[in-house]
């Protein structure tokens, strides 16, 4: 397929047209992301967020040069946008010594369990509701991903549906519950520290 033709059809929503360049250049991505984060599993989900986003605002995609030089010019300021992001966490981390550890967040002490158990409940609630709201394709092969504990190629299998539609189903799922949920993270976050 030309490669003019391949963005017109990504442009119009063709979902064959995502998953054939899904194909061609997700490998060599994060390969290329790897390179400047130094972390296979942090390439991987730069790559995924950036399909997602691909695949959400395609009827708006604007390329002006190749579609390569697009896609790895996207990943390259995505790396650093993340390298910059750790260098401003860690510099909060180190001027501010009263953060809270993670064994502390998932350990409170024993007068405070009750503010947690409330924490917990409140968030499987959301968790819940918010895989609820996944489209039919998505929620079905999350659940048998992470409930199921299947791999992509068993699901593929049951589903009668290409490996590959299960990993782009899989991003996309992951990509709307962590947008979802943010927002109430940082809530529940902010609560546990003035509890402190």
């Amino acid at each position: 397929m030309e490669e003019q033709e391949l963005i017109h059809r990504l442009r119009s929503g063709e979902e064959e047209a995502f998953e054939i360049i899904f194909r061609k250049y997700f490998q060599g991505m994060c390969l290329f992301a790897e390179h400047f984060v130094r972390n296979h599993e942090t390439a991987e989900e730069i790559v995924e967020d950036f399909f997602c986003h691909l695949w959400d605002n395609c009827h708006h995609l604007m390329i002006s040069s190749s579609l390569k030089g697009y896609l790895y010019r996207s990943i390259h300021n995505r790396c650093l946008n993340h390298i910059r992001n750790q260098k401003v966490r860690q510099q909060y981390i180190t001027e501010n010594p009263y953060v809270l550890s993670d064994d502390e967040l998932t350990e409170p002490d024993a007068a405070e369990e009750p503010f947690s158990r409330l924490i917990t409940g409140e968030l499987e609630e959301k968790i819940v509701g918010a895989i609820d709201a996944l489209p039919d394709q998505c929620r079905t092969i999350f659940c048998l991903n992470r409930f199921d504990n299947l791999t992509y190629a068993q699901i593929a299998e049951k589903l009668h549906i290409s490996v590959n539609t299960v990993k782009t189903q899989m991003t996309r799922a992951l990509h709307k519950l962590k947008n979802g949920l943010k927002d109430y993270l940082a809530i529940m976050l902010a609560l546990v520290f003035m509890t402190r």
